[in-house]
């Protein structure tokens, strides 16, 4: 069950959680804080693209969950906010050797949650901050339109 909020909630909840993630230093609980920020902020832009008040009535949201990349697409944001769509973690010890960790943007929320640093090829965890705080400014200047 998706719990709805209005949108005025989904507002409040990206300029909350972005003002909670500018702190420094940086550590994971920051970044996703930020990632949440990032995650309200579209869909609160989405929601007023829609001009839907609640978020239970608009589809978008419950088929794009957590994955960013997937609401970029629906507000037609265009490839250059979007995250690298394969990601990984250090492997882990598995029965059979090395257990491979591959996640999507839609699951960075885990990765840092439970305290995961991204290692993909020429991607950590401040290049994922760093595109992240790039989709802020788009949405800051998305949500102050009239």
């Amino acid at each position: 069950m998706v719990i709805p909020f209005t949108d005025r909630e989904l507002e409040r909840a990206w300029r909350d959680n972005k003002s909670a993630s500018e702190k420094i230093p940086r550590s994971n609980a920051h970044r996703l804080l930020l990632f949440y920020a990032v995650e309200c902020g579209l869909k609160a832009v989405l929601m007023r693209r829609q001009s839907k008040k609640r978020s239970d009535l608009c589809t978008d949201i419950s088929e794009c969950q957590h994955d960013v990349n997937k609401i970029l697409d629906c507000l037609s944001a265009g490839v250059n906010l979007k995250l690298p769509p394969q990601l990984s973690m250090k492997p882990i010890k598995g029965k059979n050797g090395d257990d491979e960790r591959k996640f999507t943007p839609g699951d960075i929320n885990q990765m840092w949650r439970y305290g995961g640093c991204c290692i993909t090829a020429g991607i950590t965890d401040q290049d994922l901050e760093k595109k992240l705080l790039e989709i802020v400014s788009w949405i800051d200047g998305e949500l102050k339109r009239p």
